[in-house]
């Protein structure tokens, strides 16, 4: 990437956003912590549909039936909740740090590296896994009527927690959650740099936030929907006990076909792309309105 400095001229390095001057790695995580709980609590109806489509052998929704309300489409929002508050905070104070160190870097990172971006992804991911993991194994076996409530899953997470995080964090954090983060920073970081070296500016409009964010979320939404059925299957309950990623992949493709990886693919995206284009929108008003405070002396 050929970047421009605010200024108009060009030169290869990396663009810091207006936005993130003056904010310290806690103004980003009290940031993404507020945005990401304010969109999570909204969209949260369309990652249950999409789990339960993916759950089950090609696309079953009939045992869910008794779960269709709206507190059984909120099943598992609570410690969605309460441990995203935390987890955003850690991902995204993580995340800046390490994009600001590697950018500076050399070969294979540095300014103009594609690879900068998706290591502070991978990182940042990996930093947070000890909150995410336990979360969102919980919200996923409750969208699925594995526990019988919050409480059950609060249970089973501290008598088990050794459980939990060997069978789950091969299939979670390092298959699903570090792929899906590098593809979308990746893809959110270069299109914005390119939109500040072409207009030598480095804001973005709120409605741009918005619209690159939702084009990010829909790019990695589809891109890695084929690891989140898998991650679906082992951890759901649905795959046979004790199979690992390769034998539940080669299972699915044997059973049900190719077909079978893009299940739920159409409900991921209406669920992602808005998600994450409301999640920047608001993350970036969010680190404006901090920056104010701070001119304030708050």
């Amino acid at each position: 990437l050929r970047m421009a400095s605010p200024g108009g001229a060009e030169k290869n390095s990396f663009v810091k956003p207006r936005s993130d001057e003056r904010l310290s790695a806690a103004d980003h995580a009290l940031a993404g912590s507020l945005a990401k709980a304010a969109t999570k609590l909204f969209l949260y109806p369309l990652d249950t549909w999409k789990s339960r489509r993916q759950a089950r052998r090609f696309g079953a929704l009939d045992e869910f039936r008794h779960l269709w309300t709206l507190t059984g489409m909120y099943r598992g929002v609570v410690p969605k909740l309460v441990l995203y508050t935390p987890y955003q905070a850690m991902y995204m104070s993580v995340y800046v740090m390490a994009r600001d160190r590697l950018v500076e870097g050399s070969a294979p990172f540095g300014p103009s590296s594609a690879f900068s971006f998706m290591a502070a992804g991978i990182v940042a991911e990996l930093a947070a896994s000890v909150i995410r993991l336990p979360m969102e194994v919980s919200k996923l076996r409750l969208q699925l009527g594995v526990y019988a409530n919050t409480w059950d899953a609060l249970k089973d997470s501290v008598r088990n927690p050794g459980h939990l995080y060997r069978s789950s964090f091969l299939p979670q954090t390092l298959l699903h959650d570090c792929s899906y983060s590098a593809c979308a920073w990746l893809v959110f970081e270069s299109s914005r740099q390119q939109l500040f070296a072409h207009r030598g500016s480095s804001e973005l409009p709120a409605h741009e936030s918005l619209a690159l964010g939702a084009f990010t979320g829909t790019v990695s939404a589809l891109a890695t929907n084929p690891l989140d059925v898998l991650k679906t299957r082992i951890i759901g309950g649905s795959s046979v006990c004790g199979e690992g990623v390769a034998s539940t992949a080669l299972r699915i493709w044997r059973d049900e076909g190719p077909r079978a990886f893009w299940r739920g693919s159409t409900l991921r995206v209406m669920h992602l792309a808005p998600s994450h284009g409301v999640y920047m929108l608001l993350y970036e008003l969010a680190k404006l309105q901090i920056a104010a405070w701070r001119d304030l002396g708050f």
